[in-house]
């Protein structure tokens, strides 16, 4: 496919009256963009802290929280608990 996309130019090629000569191109010209006078910068207002709310876990930590409180050589805990860590990295909030 890619040697028929390459070679069917040079064997079909442009008609005669469509090629473009010299002497019917027209000239480019540029063209003049005014300069920007002034900018105005929009300041990013600082994280704010809520006092008595702390800052989300991450979806890591709670996973091995929540593989701490399975029970020992209890599999189907450990599967659901990733489920839910594969969900909190997906959508961003651990489901209940």
């Amino acid at each position: 496919m890619l040697a028929l996309f390459l070679v069917w130019p040079m064997i079909f090629g442009q008609r005669g009256e469509s090629t473009a000569s010299a002497a019917t191109a027209t000239p480019v010209v540029a063209k003049i963009v005014p300069a920007v006078a002034m900018v105005k910068v929009i300041p990013i207002p600082a994280k704010v802290s809520r006092p008595g709310i702390a800052p989300p876990k991450s979806c890591y930590s709670r996973y091995q929280s929540s593989v701490q409180h399975c029970p020992k050589g209890d599999r189907a805990c450990g599967i659901k608990t990733a489920d839910q860590w594969d969900l909190c990295e997906a959508t961003g909030f651990w489901p209940e």
